[in-house]
C-alpha cells in the first residue's frame, strides 16, 4: 500500500531531528452515498473526520480500516470494495511526549458499506468528544472545519487535514 500517492504533506518542523521517532499508521475510510459522506462528527467539538485509526501489529490495511470503521461510526466495509485514494504524512513534536516527534502515515480509502448501522465501539476519548456517525453534505464538513480552523488552535492539524483532503474530492469527483 506504500505505493498509494502522496496527497498532503504536514512538516511542522517543530523539532530536533536527533528526538526520538513516534512512527504511527493509521487508515480512513471514505464512504459515499446519495452524494453525502460518512463522518464522524464531534458532538462537543464540532468537528468532523473521516472514521479510521491506528493499524494494529499484524493488521492489514483493509482488516484496521473495517474494524476502525465498525467501531466508530458502526458502519460494516464491504470486502472487495475498497479502493485506494491516497497518503497523508504528519510530522511534528508529539504533543504528549517531551522530545519525541510524532510522524504518522495517514492511508485515505474509498468503501462501500452495509446499510445497517450497529452500535459503536468507542475509547473513552471518543465517548467524552460525543462521536457520532453523521451523513453529511462534504461542503458542509469541510466549512464546518475550516471554520474550527480559523476559530479555534488545533495542535494536532486533523481538522485541517480533514477538510484538504474533503476539498480534494470536491474538486476531483465534483460530489
Amino acid at each position: 500500500m506504500d505505493n498509494m500517492p502522496v496527497l498532503l504533506v504536514y512538516d511542522d518542523q517543530n523539532y530536533d531531528p536527533d528526538w526520538h521517532r513516534h512512527v504511527r499508521h493509521a487508515v480512513r475510510s471514505i464512504i459515499v452515498r446519495d452524494n453525502t459522506v460518512a463522518m464522524v462528527k464531534s458532538r462537543t467539538k464540532g468537528f468532523y473526520q473521516f472514521p479510521g485509526g491506528g493499524i494494529d501489529p499484524g493488521e492489514t490495511h483493509e482488516q484496521a480500516l473495517a474494524r476502525e470503521t465498525l467501531e466508530e461510526v458502526g458502519l460494516n466495509v464491504i470486502p472487495g470494495t475498497i479502493r485506494p485514494l491516497g497518503i497523508v504524512k504528519e510530522i511534528r513534536a508529539s504533543q504528549f511526549a517531551p522530545q519525541t516527534i510524532f510522524d504518522q502515515t495517514s492511508y485515505y480509502y474509498f468503501a462501500d458499506a452495509q446499510d445497517e448501522v450497529h452500535t459503536q465501539i468507542l475509547e473513552d476519548y471518543e465517548k467524552d468528544l460525543g462521536y457520532t456517525l453523521e451523513w453529511v453534505d462534504m461542503n458542509k464538513a469541510r466549512g464546518v472545519n475550516l471554520h474550527l480552523c480559523r476559530t479555534h488552535h488545533y495542535k494536532s492539524k486533523f481538522v485541517l487535514r480533514e477538510a484538504e483532503i474533503l476539498n480534494l474530492l470536491l474538486k476531483e469527483h465534483s460530489l
